[in-house]
């Protein structure tokens, strides 16, 4: 059953707007039976395509039931506008995107990106404590994904967060915040389980490939030089979509949830 809740949140921009919080238990566990909780972002995506921002959705509660695999899903919908939404899946403000969406659109906005830490602050002392109070969890099973600026985020509250235990960093765009990124996977205390994948001809715009390609597997570089117990996957010709991400997605929650 998917739930949904209504809510403020911080990085808003539209006065007085709720953001759209949906909730998926497994309808074949008990409600009583506390379960990890998946924290997920761009939840608009997250299930059915009939919310889905271009009409593909990752289908995860199916996902979820095919496997058997006895896990809470809470779905936070993204910003409508994608650079609102670009504000809020980075950590720091991005010098290189501002350049490229073009000198018009950038005199529209005196920065770009930087609301990141308000973001995951929210999510982990706000809306986590809430989820609990009102569901039956593990507190201490949490994870997180995201694709795309998704991953971005995902990672950082790898980074930040020591009690989260699963990530998933589908397709990241690791060209936004590549520096901070890299300064961040160097310092973190992660004793989890990580999940990273790209495809070979993912672009975004100005972004190409190359760019994709060169930035994953730069960070794969200094991931794997920390020794987290890590899976990365390349998927030839695949693209930047819902598609591909759904179509990964049973093997990152396998991976995750040590599950067959």
């Amino acid at each position: 059953m998917i739930e949904q809740l209504n809510v403020s949140i911080p990085t808003e921009k539209v006065r007085g707007q709720k953001r759209i919080v949906r909730v998926f238990r497994p309808d074949w566990v008990d409600v009583s039976t506390p379960l990890p909780v998946l924290y997920m972002h761009d939840g608009q995506n997250v299930f059915s395509g009939n919310t889905a921002t271009y009409g593909e959705g990752w289908e995860i509660d199916r996902c979820i039931d095919l496997l058997r695999l006895p896990l809470m899903v809470v779905a936070i919908a993204s910003a409508p506008n994608w650079l609102d939404r670009y504000d809020e899946y980075s950590y720091e403000e991005d010098e290189m995107l501002y350049r490229r969406i073009g000198p018009e659109l950038a005199k529209t906005r005196p920065t770009l990106g930087g609301q990141g830490r308000m973001y995951t602050d929210w999510l982990m002392n706000e809306l986590k404590p809430r989820i609990d109070s009102e569901y039956a969890t593990d507190p201490e099973d949490v994870g997180v994904m995201g694709s795309s600026m998704g991953g971005v985020i995902s990672l950082y509250m790898m980074a930040t967060y020591p009690s989260i235990r699963r990530v998933g960093s589908l397709s990241t765009a690791a060209w936004a915040n590549l520096d901070p990124l890299i300064r961040e996977m160097k310092q973190a205390e992660f004793a989890g389980k990580l999940y990273m994948d790209i495809g070979t001809n993912e672009e975004s715009g100005p972004i190409t490939p190359s760019d994709y390609l060169f930035t994953n597997a730069k960070l794969i570089e200094v991931i794997a030089q920390k020794g987290i117990a890590l899976r990365y996957e390349v998927e030839p010709d695949a693209i930047h979509n819902e598609s591909a991400w759904r179509r990964r997605l049973p093997d990152a929650l396998r991976y995750l949830y040590d599950c067959t």
